[in-house]
């Protein structure tokens, strides 16, 4: 997976990817796509804006296990957040390293502050690291550390104002703790709770 800035034209979209995942155990993903076009269920004013939509929910979906997908159908709605969460994470490199390496050592830290600094330390280290995101303007990274703290709120991982931000621990149920063991994804369990 390559680094991108995509994230920043696309939401956490939490009650459309539920809605998707239902839609799912009954219909094959092109049924899903045709009734979701159709239907307008995303409440989108253009075809191509629910079409980019729904292929980025699709991967996202795709990127979880079936018993991850079943589970975010059917727990409650703060664990659902978290998955759909870890569904981002798991189609985008740049975002789930953010979490492993700044929010999830702050947990770690008991330090429960998300600050500007913070992600400006993230971003300055990974332009070194990469010559791709050396390239990208400070508008661009604006943008995304916008989009980081918006889908962190979202999630119900951070709380506050823009200016304040505070980190609340998730609450990660033996369900979802057990498949994400089972299926290889425990750093994405630990990105959001601050194990190991």
């Amino acid at each position: 997976m390559e680094y991108s800035a995509g994230i920043v034209s696309k939401l956490l979209w939490f009650v459309e990817t539920r809605e998707t995942a239902k839609l799912l155990q009954t219909n094959s993903y092109s049924e899903v796509e045709r009734l979701v076009i159709e239907k307008n269920l995303y409440q989108q004013n253009k075809t191509d804006r629910i079409q980019r939509e729904f292929n980025c929910i699709k991967k996202r979906l795709q990127a979880l296990p079936e018993e991850l997908v079943k589970e975010l159908i059917k727990t409650d709605v703060n664990t659902a957040k978290v998955i759909v969460f870890i569904s981002a994470m798991a189609t985008d490199l740049l975002l789930f390293e953010f979490v492993y390496e700044v929010y999830r050592d702050k947990l770690r830290m008991a330090d429960y502050k998300l600050e500007d600094i913070d992600f400006n330390v993230f971003f300055t280290n990974k332009s070194k690291q990469s010559e791709k995101i050396a390239g990208w303007t400070d508008s661009t990274i604006s943008k995304i550390k916008q989009t980081y703290s918006r889908y962190l709120f979202e999630a119900g991982l951070i709380e506050g104002t823009k200016m304040n931000k505070k980190i609340c621990r998730a609450y990660i149920d033996q369900e979802l703790r057990d498949i994400l063991i089972c299926r290889n994804m425990e750093k994405y369990l630990y990105a959001v709770t601050g194990e190991r």
